[in-house]
């Protein structure tokens, strides 16, 4: 889909504008204020409608208050050529598309022609802007990967927003630990009153069994009368067949001889029509035999009349005569000028002084090569100044270096030993086990065996009465605690009774003794070594640095150095190509490439010259041939259209008498194919007489008409026998069971009726005493109101568990969705955008990947991974803008759309610029592109694209409202 052009009614500050638009690139430049974001919103509110007047965004109603709207004329893959238009009426205004063929359509039919894309899925994908890609500086790492996530595919912005309002209400719902959330208080409290209907159910223990058997009596019952039923209609139905068991026999007898003779199909009055008809058609069959004896006689005749066939071609001979002379006079002209254009070529090529005129005259020699010769020459003396430039910068950081290296030399003078540095690393160990020894000592000052004892026996009673509660509540997890309890308070005593407070105090004060004096020394010695590890690390991380820095610009000299080296040679090349022996002085080469120029342009005049010469040649001997195979005999070119005359007027005597029998062999295939439609049409209701009444020969179509006739007879008796049957109603008789059958299965049927009706009244009377004593139990309602108010708790809690698992049934298919978009789709999509971000960065970054986390990474050159944070604003641009072309690309085949672009560029340096138009260029052949800007040089860069200065654009063509 392209846009060819916008007629704008009203919008916002344009009225009656026409703005015409190219196929590929369309830049739309002006000043700021100068309108260009109205005619980008005026293409978007035209195809998506306009914005509800409480809307966030603006509706751009016209100021002046005339006509509120516009067309847009595109050119679709599908739909051809078509106009949409929209017009101030409902909130979104009336929207009328014109087809190429005349028919117009509403809001359905533009549906189908933007793909049924609403505007939030159109700039998801196809328009973006510079505010877009200025926020990327205060994104954070997660927020800019779910950016560049959903710039790779359509949608996912919206899905990660709905899986956090699900979360969150989840989580408002339940927790798995928590105590504030709904179902959490909820279910806490129905905890509770279920302990109260244990409670209340405990009171009504007799209840339950009465209302249990009272159920069963009610299901027995339900059961007995449908039994009872069943046999009832059984023995009516049987009553029923005793009665129509006499009329059932003689239907049956009434429908086998039905299925012997019948025929229920046979035309009306058919042996009248078909003796009629066949009567006609032997008559038209004797005609058509003679019309064809005729034809063979007329067709002998013309076969013996003269060959007439070459008449027609020497009348168009004739008339090309003119065209005959006229070629001649024209191959004598074209010589002419191929002598003159050569002559001039030759005194061209003199002036350049070029031995090898094949190449001169293949060679490109358009404006945009001349320009690429001198940026050329200007792009060396650029790379001369940076290599000078870079090298400085190299010598400033190796002296820096052989800075950092001295010190560092003399700093490992000043070491601390390795014996202090042990020392200090085992000092923290030695601290702790002094600080230990100190607490022992002062608490063994005191007298703590009464404690120990009070202690013990306190454990013994916690453990016999966790065995005792255990034992009571037949929970044998207590009785397992008393029995740890105990056998830890034993483990206890035996240990206090092994080991000697005195020993151990002994080694307390040892440790007190060899390390309490060295504290003061220890700290001292700790901090030096920590300053020399500091100034070590720094000085170390310095070098490191620099040396990094060296490498980076180590790599840029080379770089430099061989696109020096390549522009040089492609220099020299250039003008090799052209078969010179060397480079011309660069003052005439404007001079150069006008002459060059006018060498092939004479090479081209005198190409075209030799192919109009070749044309006539060829046309002169075809002709020649055509005319020499007309006439009988053998005479010079110049005579031969007066000897074909001659000949002409002989033949066309001849032609007069040739007509004559041709027409009359015309009216006799005319009678022929009349008779013959005849035939066709006898023997067509012939055979339609046949299969209406199913029978293939004449034979058959008789003895069909006397079958009809005995079926007519049957079919009447057997309708008179059902109508009689029919006031038994839908009764279904067997003929085949004898009268005496039918008497005994009607008495058992009776006698189990009987049976039925004695056990239903036993059963109806004890379900009678049951009731009034579960009556009696019911008149006290505690336990139904409770359980009332428990079963309405519950329901309320299942309906927030059931609104709980639909949240997170999203959450986890949005989970899954995101998946399968990283899985399936969206490497589809980074393969492309790679290619554009390596091309973009000069291969300086080579892939983009997703790490399991959904962070986006860029790969270097060199392998090296960046997270996406850490490159420059520019950079980070260019990963997004290279995924959203990636995307639109994708999605050409089914989304052709154009794609909406408002100044992405603006923080491109002008490599990455030069870049990135010569990408959109490409991408133009199967997109179009309209690109918005207030910027001089980027409209200056694009010398292949439509420019379109908004702030030109005046009222002299307007618009035309209809």
């Amino acid at each position: 889909m392209k846009i060819t052009r916008l007629d704008i009614y009203g919008f916002g500050k344009h009225e009656n504008k026409i703005i015409e638009f190219g196929e590929n690139v369309n830049v739309v430049f002006g000043q700021n204020e100068a309108g260009k974001t109205t005619i980008q919103q005026f293409i978007l509110q035209i195809l998506f409608g306009f914005p509800q007047k409480n809307s966030t965004l603006l509706r751009y109603e016209p100021k002046s208050g005339g006509k509120y709207g516009g067309r847009i004329h595109i050119n679709d893959c599908v739909y051809g050529e078509c106009i949409i238009e929209r017009v101030r009426g409902k909130s979104a205004g009336e929207v009328t598309v014109y087809f190429n063929d005349g028919t117009q359509g509403g809001e359905e039919e533009l549906s189908d022609l933007i793909r049924h894309y609403d505007r939030t899925s159109f700039e998801s994908v196809f328009s973006f802007s510079v505010l877009q890609l200025q926020g990327f500086e205060r994104m954070d790492e997660n927020e800019l990967s779910r950016t560049l996530l959903a710039s790779g595919t359509t949608g996912v912005d919206t899905l990660l927003q709905v899986e956090k309002k699900m979360e969150k209400e989840a989580g408002d719902l339940f927790k798995k630990t928590g105590r504030v959330p709904a179902m959490n208080v909820l279910l806490q409290q129905l905890k509770e009153m279920e302990d109260d209907l244990k409670k209340e159910q405990h009171r009504l223990a007799d209840y339950a069994p009465k209302m249990k058997r009272i159920d069963e009596i009610e299901q027995r019952l339900a059961r007995l009368k449908k039994h009872y039923d069943e046999r009832k209609d059984e023995n009516q139905n049987l009553s029923l067949q005793l009665q129509s068991l006499p009329l059932t026999l003689r239907k049956k007898t009434l429908l086998d001889n039905l299925t012997i003779v019948k025929n229920e199909h046979f035309p009306s009055d058919g042996i009248r029509r078909y003796e009629t008809v066949r009567s006609k058609w032997t008559e038209t069959d004797v005609r058509l035999r003679g019309v064809d004896e005729e034809i063979v006689f007329m067709r002998e005749r013309l076969e013996q009349a003269l060959d007439l066939t070459t008449l027609a071609e020497m009348q168009r001979l004739l008339a090309l005569e003119p065209e005959w002379h006229k070629w001649h006079a024209d191959l004598k002209a074209v010589r002419d000028n191929m002598e003159q254009l050569h002559a001039k070529k030759m005194r061209l090529l003199d002036r350049l002084g070029v031995k090898e005129t094949d190449r001169i005259v293949t060679a490109d020699v358009s404006i945009h090569k001349e320009e690429q010769l001198y940026e050329g020459t200007q792009k060396i003396a650029e790379l001369d100044r940076q290599l000078e430039y870079v090298d400085r910068q190299l010598i400033a950081l190796e002296q820096e270096q052989q800075g950092l290296q001295s010190e560092h030399n003399d700093l490992q003078q000043t070491a601390p030993s390795e014996a202090n540095q042990k020392r200090v690393e085992q000092w923290p160990e030695m601290r702790g086990k002094l600080a230990e020894a100190r607490a022992y000592v002062a608490m063994r000052q005191q007298d703590s065996t009464d404690g120990n004892r009070m202690i013990m026996l306190l454990l013994m009673i916690a453990a016999i009465a966790s065995a005792v509660v255990g034992f009571i509540e037949k929970q044998w997890f207590g009785i397992f605690v008393g029995l740890l309890i105990a056998l830890g308070a034993v483990l206890m005593i035996v240990g206090k009774r092994r080991q000697s407070p005195d020993d151990k105090r002994k080694k307390m004060m040892q440790i007190i003794e060899n390390v309490g004096g060295q504290e003061g020394q220890m700290e001292q010695l700790v901090e030096e070594v920590n300053d020399f590890k500091s100034s070590q690390l720094r000085l170390e991380q310095l070098i490191a640095s620099n040396e990094r820095k060296m490498t980076q610009l180590g790599s840029e000299y080379e770089a430099f150095s061989r696109e020096r080296e390549a522009l040089e040679n492609n220099l020299l090349h250039f003008f090799i190509s052209y078969g010179l022996d060397k480079i011309p002085n660069a003052g005439i080469l404007h001079e150069f490439f006008s002459m060059a120029r006018s060498v092939q342009e004479a090479e081209r005049e005198i190409m075209q010259a030799m192919k109009k010469q070749d044309i006539l040649t060829n046309d002169i001997s075809e002709r020649t041939a055509e005319l020499k195979a007309r006439v009988t005999s053998e005479i010079a070119v110049d005579q031969l259209y007066e000897e074909l005359r001659k000949t002409y007027v002989e033949l066309r005597t001849a032609e007069q008498e040739n007509e004559r029998l041709s027409n009359r062999l015309d009216e006799l295939k005319k009678e022929k194919s009349h008779l013959h439609e005849l035939t066709v049409a006898y023997k067509k209701q012939v055979d339609e007489l046949f299969n209406e009444a199913r029978v293939a020969n004449e034979n058959e179509f008789y003895d069909a008409q006397r079958n009809f006739e005995k079926t007519q007879a049957l079919t009447q008796q057997l309708l008179d026998v059902e109508s009689q049957l029919a006031h038994f109603g839908n009764l279904k008789v067997r003929s085949d069971v004898p009268e005496q059958v039918l008497k005994s299965d009607l008495a058992a049927t009776q006698e189990q009726m009987n049976e039925l009706e004695h056990e239903l009244e036993q059963l109806i009377d004890e379900k009678a005493t049951l009731k009034a004593e579960t009556d009696k139990l019911l008149s006290d309602d505690t336990y139904q109101s409770k359980q009332q108010f428990f079963e309405m708790k519950k329901a309320e809690f299942n309906e927030m568990a059931h609104q709980w698992s639909i949240r997170q049934a999203i959450v986890q298919a949005i989970k899954g969705m995101m998946k399968e978009l990283k899985d399936t789709k969206l490497p589809e999509v980074l393969v492309q955008a790679e290619n554009l971000f390596a091309t973009l960065t000069d291969g300086l970054y080579t892939a983009m990947e997703i790490t399991e986390t959904g962070l986006f990474r860029a790969v270097a050159s060199d392998g090296t991974r960046y997270p996406i944070i850490e490159l420059s604003q520019a950079t980070k641009e260019q990963a997004y803008i290279s995924l959203r072309l990636s995307l639109a690309m994708a999605m050409e085949s089914t989304a052709p759309f154009p794609i909406l672009m408002d100044d992405p560029f603006v923080h491109f340096d002008k490599e990455r610029l030069s870049r990135m138009i010569s990408i959109v260029n490409q991408l133009s052949e199967k997109h179009q592109f309209i690109y918005t800007t207030c910027h001089d040089k980027i409209k200056e860069e694009w010398t292949t694209a439509t420019i379109i200065n908004v702030s030109e654009i005046g009222n002299d063509k307007g618009a035309i409202a209809t």
